[in-house]
């Protein structure tokens, strides 16, 4: 069976290590049906809903996949662009439901923000279906001075193939702000491409996930800096139980004429289990010498002197492995800015834990190393 690649690494290294891409067999497809996500929104924001292509210009860029690509540049069912006017203040809420009657969606969402605004677009994925998947394009374009935050729970059911694509276009002094929290699907794959073409342009993410069972996520980010003082920081964070696998392949890459660009990119890992893997490629790219570069990956098993510390305080040995886990994804869950949206994913988060330890997918035993505790 041939498999289909995703998240193609931008500079590719040798073959054998197996991680230049993400192959996965493909699915089959039940038929897309036009969806119109539920929504809300407040402040001086337009928002429209359409059918079909929306004539957007990708220029060079290919998504997590080509031909995913371009199912949801051509043959998109949900269609939505996102308007706010020069130094408008707005937000807006979409929620995007898979269900039987509704396997798949195939989705766009543009975003232009004018001069000097500041808008907020708060994303819930939900439902489940068996072959479900999403195949979600967003398009930012951010003109000078512009803020645009993108803020996300992915909470599929666990027979769901969650694709999303997305690109950012930023002018001077704009920025483009992700948080994401990455609970459920079967797989997960986003691939993220933001521009920092202009000077002092800003790209930060802060992203979550929590794997269980057979889980993929994968995560790519690629971020030329060509303009002067742009910023870009990158933090992944989660856990892992059962036989769960994350990717993260980040790309910073400094261009001739950033100078005095600061790139900063951070993978953080807890493994709750001995079957569970983490894949991290953490790149910096250079071609310009004024600049500061970071990168950063770390993947281990729970501390067990902390896990000693809470038992020793009287929490069982599940609560005390909650608290860690949660205390390292609570700063990304914080920035969500909806407190609706915390609390689904904490719950989440909660239940998923709960289940594990039924099940016996955590294996970080503190009685391994403390013998005298039960």
């Amino acid at each position: 069976m041939i498999k289909e690649q995703y998240n193609q690494l931008p500079r590719t290294t040798f073959r054998w290590m197996k991680v230049n891409h993400l192959e996965l067999a493909p699915q089959q497809m039940s038929p897309a049906v036009y969806i119109q996500p539920q929504e809300h929104h407040d402040g001086e924001v337009a928002v429209r809903f359409y059918d079909g292509d929306g004539n957007l210009s990708l220029g060079d860029f290919t998504g997590a996949n080509a031909e995913a690509l371009s199912q949801a540049l051509h043959h998109s069912t949900t269609g939505c662009r996102i308007e706010i006017a020069p130094h408008a203040k707005g937000a807006v809420w979409l929620t995007y439901t898979l269900s039987e009657e509704v396997p798949q969606i195939i989705a766009q969402l543009q975003i232009k923000a004018g001069n000097g605004s500041d808008v907020s677009i708060y994303l819930t994925f939900e439902g489940d279906a068996e072959q479900g998947n999403v195949n979600f394009l967003n398009y930012i374009e951010a003109e000078k001075g512009a803020k645009v935050k993108i803020s996300k729970i992915q909470l599929h059911g666990e027979h769901v193939r969650h694709i999303e694509h997305r690109y950012a276009k930023t002018e001077k002094q704009s920025f483009v702000d992700y948080v994401s929290a990455e609970i459920g699907s079967r797989e997960t794959i986003v691939y993220y491409k933001t521009d920092l073409l202009k000077e002092s342009g800003k790209f930060h993410s802060n992203t979550m996930y929590m794997g269980d069972d057979t889980q993929i996520f994968d995560f790519s980010y690629w971020v030329p800096q060509q303009g002067k003082q742009t910023e870009t920081d990158i933090l992944t964070t989660g856990s892992l139980m059962g036989s769960s696998k994350k990717y993260f392949r980040g790309t910073i890459d400094f261009l001739r004429g950033g100078k005095k660009a600061v790139g900063s990119e951070s993978d953080v890992c807890l493994l709750l289990s001995p079957k569970a893997h983490s894949i991290s490629i953490p790149l910096l790219l250079c071609k310009e010498d004024d600049v500061v570069g970071n990168h950063a990956s770390s993947a281990g098993q729970i501390d067990q002197d902390k896990l000693f510390y809470l038992m020793s305080r009287g929490f069982s040995e599940n609560g005390a492995q909650l608290i860690i886990v949660e205390s390292n994804i609570r700063p990304v869950i914080d920035k969500l800015g909806d407190s609706a949206m915390e609390n689904k994913v904490l719950q989440a988060v909660r239940e998923k834990m709960q289940y594990c330890h039924k099940k016996g997918d955590c294996h970080v035993k503190c009685s391994k190393r403390f013998p005298h505790i039960d």
